[in-house]
């Protein structure tokens, strides 16, 4: 079978990894990744290791370290991990126009939402939790508008410059006396 295979062809329908192989004789086979496939994938992706996300998927131990290494050479299973992380990043990374936008509304003045959590460490657990309002002081307002002003190129830094430099210095002072006192 390994021989009729020409190419997998990746495809990511909603939230399942779907894959699809094409034979020589043009037949298309789906294969799917099973459920501890995906669970080790997504181990893999919190933990990096991939022999604990093979044990944590439910593989046994004695068995994780090989089918951790034959996983990880599996096309549908590293394209999973690759859109399951370019998820998470894009989730977790604030953009640009993200922090512009929150720099401008701390530059207006707006109305901001803070929150606070006291947190007791011998009990692990959370004492209060409070969401409140506040207005931004003129230093934050100032910061803010800096940090517009410096993304958008308003500012530019001082620069330090270190060079060697050739100095020649030519002596022709007595050609001008000359010429002087002609």
């Amino acid at each position: 079978m390994q021989n009729d295979i020409l190419s997998f062809i990746a495809l990511k329908l909603g939230r399942n990894a779907e894959f699809f192989i094409i034979k020589k004789g043009g037949v298309i086979m789906k294969k799917k990744l099973t459920i501890r496939q995906k669970r080790f994938a997504d181990e893999y992706i919190i933990s990096g290791n991939a022999t604990q996300s093979a044990v944590n998927a439910g593989y046994s131990k004695k068995t994780a370290y090989s089918i951790a290494c034959n996983n990880m050479k599996k096309p549908e299973i590293l394209e999973y991990i690759k859109k399951r992380m370019e998820e998470v990043d894009a989730a977790r990374t604030m953009q640009v126009k993200e922090a512009i936008e929150v720099s401008s509304s701390i530059a207006r003045g707006e109305v901001q939402k803070g929150y606070k959590k006291v947190f007791n460490k011998l009990t692990k657990k959370i004492e209060e939790e409070l969401e409140y309002e506040f207005t931004p002081r003129v230093e934050e307002r100032q910061k803010s508008l800096e940090h517009i002003l410096r993304c958008n190129g308003a500012f530019t830094d001082k620069v330090e410059l270190n060079a060697n430099a050739y100095v020649e210095i030519i002596d022709d002072i007595e050609a001008i006396d000359d010429k002087k006192a002609k």
